[in-house]
């Protein structure tokens, strides 16, 4: 039986100096992997892979399949056989991209939306952490957020 090391709290050398990107680096790696636990878990309850929930959360509208792939990072092929076994179970579908006959559109199905809104309504873990966070602390969180997705994907 393993367990799983505490987080612990990471803290500039200096609290009067601000923390350099090496000091936010491992509290950011504790929340990411916080997350894909929760999603891996609630995913798995569902009968889903955690990039098959990934997908479904991800096709808020539809979306080429190259797109798809892009987003969870992996060839077309995985992201084709994803889509593949989701539309199985009716949770997703596939059409012709307008213009490009060759080319594949994804989109969730009513089902398939009821589920993705399912399994971030169950992702408890991150929830309650963000719950436990005050108001004013939120508040502060969010444009920081905002700011580095767009940093990392400009």
């Amino acid at each position: 039986m393993t367990t799983e090391p505490t987080p612990r709290a990471v803290t500039a050398p200096d609290d009067r100096a601000a923390p350099t990107p090496e000091d936010l680096l491992e509290p950011l790696a504790v929340v990411v992997r916080g997350h894909h636990d929760d999603l891996t878990a609630v995913a798995a309850r569902h009968g889903l892979s955690t990039s098959q929930a990934r997908a479904l959360i991800a096709l808020n509208e539809p979306m080429p399949m190259s797109a798809l792939a892009a987003h969870l990072v992996c060839d077309a092929s995985n992201a084709t056989g994803l889509i593949g076994r989701m539309e199985t179970r009716g949770l997703v579908g596939r059409a012709p991209a307008p213009g490009d006959r060759r080319s594949k559109v994804a989109s969730r199905t009513p089902e398939g939306t009821r589920l993705a809104r399912t399994i971030r309504a169950e992702m408890h873990a991150v929830h309650g952490a963000l719950e436990a966070l005050t108001p004013q602390e939120r508040t502060a969180l969010l444009p920081l957020l905002n700011r580095l997705g767009q940093l990392l994907y400009a």
